[in-house]
């Protein structure tokens, strides 16, 4: 009976239409043979609320020039997830989609995330600690680390290559939940919303006060 194996084999493979939460998902360009697409939208329909997936019209997964000219893995961009065949593991997988769901919520929650600017303040306060450790290192940091919360490709590049993410990882320990949150304020929030929902948020509540309370209190909107 080896056929009926390799036959169910085959449709897995060549299965390329699911849904989470009613929002089409779309398997444009083969991933490696160790992704379980099935594992992976059955995790995210278990742990990510309904109504965070009401501003996502479909998530396409394949190989995209975006991915190239941005130099990134996944983007939310109109209403549209797209995020890149090209995974180590269902983890990752998992972790480009919420990250990418954060940016969409962005959008629809503007107000409660950001209007009264508690978050921003929290961001900047992290930064300006981040800039004075850095200092004193002699990592020779910009100045505008203390004052700038919008992405920046200049602070990007600075702490991906002049300070490297290695070094960055005990700089930001007990300050940021990861050296890419330390990007802009819109990464914070974002990398914080996986933090939430892949580890728990145990650590964030205490490390992050004000972007656990945003997050809990989406957490428990109905749309």
């Amino acid at each position: 009976m080896n056929w009926i194996s390799e036959s169910q084999a085959r449709s897995k493979k060549l299965r390329n239409h699911y849904k989470v939460h009613e929002v089409d998902i779309f398997i444009k360009d083969a991933m490696p043979d160790n992704i379980n697409p099935d594992s992976v939208f059955s995790y995210l329909s278990k742990k990510i609320p309904f109504h965070f997936f009401a501003g996502i019209d479909i998530i396409y997964i394949g190989n995209f020039d975006v991915f190239r000219e941005k130099q990134v893995n996944a983007i939310y961009e109109d209403g549209a997830i797209y995020v890149t065949n090209e995974q180590d593991s269902n983890q990752d997988l998992i972790d480009d989609i919420i990250h990418e769901i954060a940016h969409s919520l962005e959008e629809k929650y503007r107000e409660l995330i950001y209007d009264d600017e508690t978050l921003k303040k929290e961001f900047l306060g992290k930064r300006k600690r981040l800039y004075w450790i850095l200092q004193t290192n002699d990592y020779k940091p910009y100045r505008k680390i203390e004052n700038t919360y919008h992405y920046d490709k200049q602070i990007d590049m600075y702490f991906y290559k002049n300070v490297g993410y290695e070094a960055m990882w005990h700089i930001v320990n007990g300050l940021f939940p990861t050296p890419y949150s330390a990007t802009s304020l819109r990464e914070y929030f974002a990398v914080g919303f996986e933090e939430f929902y892949l580890n728990s948020g145990s650590d964030l509540k205490k490390l992050c006060p004000v972007l656990y309370s945003k997050l809990e209190e989406l957490e428990y909107m109905e749309g």
